[in-house]
């Protein structure tokens, strides 16, 4: 019965990544009606951002994490401002095509600067706790709390302000 709760709450970690993946992705799609496939290189782009503020430049965590968000929104800004925005009038398709070519850039541009090699991150958070019998540590306690409360925060925000029901009534 451990291993089962073990592997559940493990379960639980990812997916709760991956749960706010995918709502940063319907978002987009949501509102743009457009499928961001470069959406998880702007994740990966983040990460890196991340990983090279600690490590060059020893900035906290924190700190760089909430730059490496501010860039890559900023990022997103200007890709929407200087290809999604120019192409509200054109064919469906080239929508799609100018997100799968964000995306190949992305890519080449992480694999110019960063290289092809597999790379960690340190956290500040690798205590490992005993969690109602199973071994966690204290970043995915963090992760699963976190992403829960992003999720309770983003439905406030989209069915209790005036924003967010814009935001609703656009998609």
């Amino acid at each position: 019965m451990d291993i089962l709760a073990q592997q559940l709450f493990n379960g639980l970690t990812i997916g709760s990544v991956y749960s706010l993946v995918a709502l940063g992705l319907t978002l987009v799609y949501g509102i743009l009606h457009i499928p961001n496939f470069a959406h998880g290189a702007l994740y990966m782009l983040g990460a890196y951002i991340t990983l090279t503020m600690m490590l060059l430049w020893g900035v906290h965590y924190w700190v760089a994490m909430a730059v490496s968000v501010l860039v890559v929104g900023l990022l997103g800004v200007i890709m929407d401002r200087l290809v999604f925005h120019p192409l509200r009038n054109a064919p469906p398709i080239h929508d799609k095509i100018a997100a799968i070519g964000i995306l190949l850039f992305l890519e080449a541009f992480a694999q110019l600067i960063w290289g092809a090699d597999y790379r960690t991150m340190e956290t500040p958070y690798g205590q490992v706790i005993d969690l109602f019998g199973m071994t966690a540590t204290v970043q995915r306690v963090l992760i699963n709390i976190g992403a829960i409360a992003v999720m309770v925060l983003l439905f406030l925000f989209l069915k209790k302000t005036y924003i967010g029901s814009t935001i609703i009534a656009m998609a």
